[in-house]
């Protein structure tokens, strides 16, 4: 069991926590998952817009504070137990958290990929686990597996001094929301996150190289000339709209028996998340 006590600091400003609330939108009616409520700041404010809270801290000290300060409040559900083996709500729900630094990566995993994801989270995390989350350096296969999903943003910044105790990381506020039309259809789904992870998760220099158990050579270079890229580009030189592209050359283009090469890729990445907890340890070439 990871302990969700390490690593957390948390807001001190109830108006700051109000702005905050109040600038996402979160009202009467909605359901909001608080993960690592502390002694229950967030919890607070979030009760005051008339929002049911699913309030989910797992230290036995700060949870008997949270008992004693909700004592007698129907539209507040405790819960005593590690997030990560915690069931997501099944119905809709938002998260508004702000959660622990040293399990940022296996929140927010869970929260995308496994069971029911939020309409909308609202994170409260270290300014460079955000940098990886939207795609930068090691959140770039990261990125191409959500964008088609979800839209990401950074909302806020903080001072460190919005904290206590002072983090020594710059820390802002992630907006994660569900997008109403995904930019995939649903049932090519596991295809695309097949074949994203099995191009990406490889060691080589080129995405030629990448690519040629799957497309002749005379499909490569018009695939390359037709969404404009160089027939020696690397992964990382690829935009997002070529590589929807791409997966849709991949689709119309490729007979299934090439199109095994890529299943269980997936599966494969998401085993490692699992292990390591991290977002992707894939070294790729510029």
């Amino acid at each position: 069991m990871v302990d969700l006590t390490i690593s957390q600091n948390f807001l001190k400003d109830p108006e700051l926590v109000r702005r905050l609330v109040s600038k996402v939108g979160i009202s009467k009616g909605d359901t909001v998952l608080d993960i690592g409520a502390g002694e229950g700041i967030i919890s607070e404010v979030l009760l005051e817009t008339g929002a049911s809270v699913i309030a989910v801290e797992p230290d036995g000290s700060l949870f008997l504070k949270l008992k004693q300060r909700f004592s007698g409040r129907p539209d507040i559900q405790l819960v005593d137990k590690d997030f990560l083996n915690y069931p997501l709500p099944s119905g809709p729900y938002k998260v508004f958290s702000n959660i622990p630094f040293s399990v940022t990566s296996a929140i927010v995993n869970k929260l995308l990929f496994v069971g029911n994801p939020p309409r909308e989270s609202f994170l409260v995390i270290q300014q460079e686990a955000a940098n990886r989350f939207m795609g930068k350096g090691e959140g770039y296969l990261f990125s191409l597996l959500t964008r088609p999903f979800f839209d990401t943003s950074v909302l806020y910044k903080f001072k460190r001094d919005d904290f206590i105790p002072k983090p020594s990381v710059d820390s802002v506020m992630l907006g994660v929301r569900k997008r109403s039309q995904p930019l995939i259809k649903h049932d090519l789904r596991t295809m695309y996150e097949d074949f994203i992870c099995y191009v990406v998760g490889q060691q080589k220099p080129t995405l030629k190289l990448r690519l040629k158990k799957i497309f002749t050579a005379v499909q490569y270079y018009r695939i390359s000339e037709d969404l404009g890229f160089s027939t020696e580009a690397t992964v990382k030189n690829l935009t997002f709209t070529q590589w929807l592209m791409l997966f849709e050359k991949y689709i119309s283009l490729v007979d299934a028996s090439k199109k095994s090469e890529t299943v269980g890729s997936y599966e494969n990445y998401r085993k490692n998340i699992l292990r390591t907890g991290k977002i992707s340890k894939t070294k790729i070439h510029r």
